[in-house]
């Protein structure tokens, strides 16, 4: 089984394991992205940041040390805006 859905909170298993958001405001989704290390959330997929989600989407994926994950989704009108 991949490490992506295994360890200390299994993915496989029943339960809220990943949460996904859209963020609306692009600096907030900016700032989140800083200020996730500091409140013990780690980073998916950076070396794809900031479309980890596929070319036409702004995504950023974080993970804590339990093992749950949050996708968040920058809203497709403030994906381009700075």
């Amino acid at each position: 089984m991949s490490p992506a859905v295994t360890g200390p909170q299994d993915r496989m298993h029943a339960g809220l394991n990943h949460l996904a958001l859209v963020v609306d405001d692009r600096a907030a989704f900016v700032r989140i992205r800083d200020d996730a290390g500091a409140h013990g959330w780690r980073e998916l997929f950076a070396d794809t940041y900031p479309h980890a989600g596929g070319p036409e989407h702004v995504a950023l994926f974080i993970e804590n040390d339990e093992g749950f994950e949050i996708a968040l989704v920058a809203d497709s009108s403030a994906a381009g805006k700075a």
